[in-house]
């Protein structure tokens, strides 16, 4: 049976050579941005571990593939990077193929996420020179998160044990207060239950809405409608506002 796959050109393996990456030009049809905080990882492995992965550009100098290693290399103030140039023109569909390729291709990768988080813990324990995770694309949060939602609950059973598996200590969970939640199958029950228990402090207009919301014990509620709010004001401390008194 005759194959479809195709035999790799006779020159198959480019040429490095290297440019000025400030001569070099952004793609205009490039749809992947690169934002602020990306670059500090990519400035971290190329002082580390240099150009490893070529930048692609097309014969006029366009950039095909390394759109973000070009954006921190200006960054860096470099004066040269690698580059492979191709013979083709920028908005050629080979050379379009280069640029959705290099970005899409390896999102049909599947990831292992148990190996890539002790990976990354790893490296975050050993630390060498203090930049924790930076260089990887992650940061402890990150890996928290990567650990909370993909471990089962028999290992991690909330975000904090996910926060303190990953080492860190000064994290502090914001409180998140108790909840009950009361259910009923009819607006009959619910204004009997309402009428039944008094909650002097129930967040409510005077056509009830479908949830209403109180705190216990009882607490007293900012009337937010006193609060004026100016360009440069500094915010008002809780409690500073008078509470709203009830009317019996």
């Amino acid at each position: 049976m005759a194959s479809n796959q195709k035999n790799p050109p006779a020159n198959f393996i480019n040429e490095t050579e290297t440019a000025d990456p400030n001569a070099l030009k952004d793609h205009l049809r490039n749809y992947r941005e690169h934002p602020e905080d990306q670059l500090p990882h990519i400035i971290k492995s190329i002082q580390e571990h240099g150009f490893y992965k070529n930048i692609v550009i097309a014969e006029d100098g366009t950039i095909l593939a390394g759109h973000g290693v070009v954006k921190a290399a200006r960054k860096m103030g470099l004066k040269e990077v690698p580059v492979v140039r191709l013979p083709l023109a920028p908005d050629t569909p080979l050379a379009l193929k280069v640029l959705a390729g290099d970005n899409e291709i390896p999102h049909l990768a599947e990831i292992n996420d148990r190996i890539l988080s002790e990976m990354l813990k790893e490296i975050n324990d050993v630390n060498l020179d203090g930049d924790g995770l930076l260089g990887t694309g992650f940061d402890e949060m990150m890996l928290s998160n990567l650990v909370f939602v993909t471990r089962p609950a028999a290992e991690i059973e909330n975000f904090d044990e996910a926060a303190h598996w990953v080492g860190m200590p000064d994290y502090e969970p914001e409180f998140q207060p108790f909840k009950l939640v009361i259910s009923f199958e009819t607006e009959e029950a619910r204004l009997d239950f309402l009428s039944q228990n008094e909650f002097s402090h129930v967040n409510r207009k005077d056509e009830l809405p479908r949830t209403i919301a109180t705190w216990w014990p009882e607490r007293e509620r900012i009337d937010w409608r006193a609060a004026k709010f100016e360009v440069g004001a500094t915010p008002a401390e809780p409690g500073e506002l008078d509470p709203v008194k009830e009317v019996g």
